[in-house]
């Protein structure tokens, strides 16, 4: 619309929801829910959780933490692990910034493992790829991180879509009408991160132009990802 100054999107600071009640569970990550719902009742001293960028690993992690009163953990070369796990300990292992443990940290790896054992305690590993795949180079570290049970979240359905976009849309302080999704939802990339893309551009274009996110709106984002229009 001609004569309408356009407005700095300001970010506003708003966090993400991350309390059990606002996670959403679909067919793709009801099955990692079983098994975090399942624990203390692990058949083995930890757990292996992955899945796609964005796929909420973080926020059920963080559920499961909060539930377990677990301690994060990085085990490395520096760390005293024999005073980081006491007995019983409960701890979350989140490896999503890197694809694996360093090389130098596998013998840390080996050591934790077999306190977990031994102390009765418990670890969720939140990570990009299974233990299994991991490229170890000791033997009976090896094995060891095979035997490890593992749950993938997987990639979203077009219901889990919908909801993460408006819970997206949510956490950045936006509402957005039921038939806007209903059209975003075909024309988006079926991935967490697209999504995740998306509301960001959908919301940095509304305050841009000082509107509600409508119809009109997001298709100029779906059209012209780089540079939103306002609604004619």
């Amino acid at each position: 619309m001609k004569g309408v100054p356009r407005q700095l999107p300001l970010a506003l600071g708003f966090q993400p929801a991350l309390a059990a009640e606002d996670f959403l569970v679909t067919p793709c990550n009801e099955l990692a829910v079983a098994w975090l719902n399942r624990w203390p009742d692990w058949p083995a001293p930890a757990l292996v959780l992955t899945g796609p960028a964005g796929a909420g690993k973080s926020h059920l992690a963080a559920i499961w933490a909060g539930r377990s009163g677990a301690k994060p953990l990085m085990p490395g070369a520096k760390l005293d692990l024999d005073r980081a796990v006491p007995p019983g300990a409960r701890l979350l292992i989140d490896l999503q910034a890197q694809p694996h443990p360093p090389t130098e940290a596998e013998a840390p790896w080996f050591h934790l493992l077999n306190l977990l054992k031994e102390r009765q305690a418990q670890a969720l590993i939140v990570a990009r790829e299974p233990a299994a795949r991991w490229p170890v180079g000791l033997p009976d570290l090896a094995s060891r991180l095979a035997a490890l049970p593992h749950v993938e979240i997987s990639e979203p359905d077009e219901t889990l879509l919908a909801a993460l976009l408006v819970k997206h849309l949510a956490d950045l302080g936006a509402r957005v009408d039921p038939p806007v999704i209903r059209y975003l939802v075909p024309r988006v990339g079926r991935s967490f991160a697209a999504i995740s893309d998306l509301a960001k551009a959908l919301n940095r274009a509304a305050l841009a132009v000082q509107k509600p996110i409508t119809i009109a709106l997001a298709r100029t984002i779906v059209q012209e990802p780089d540079e939103a229009r306002p609604d004619e």
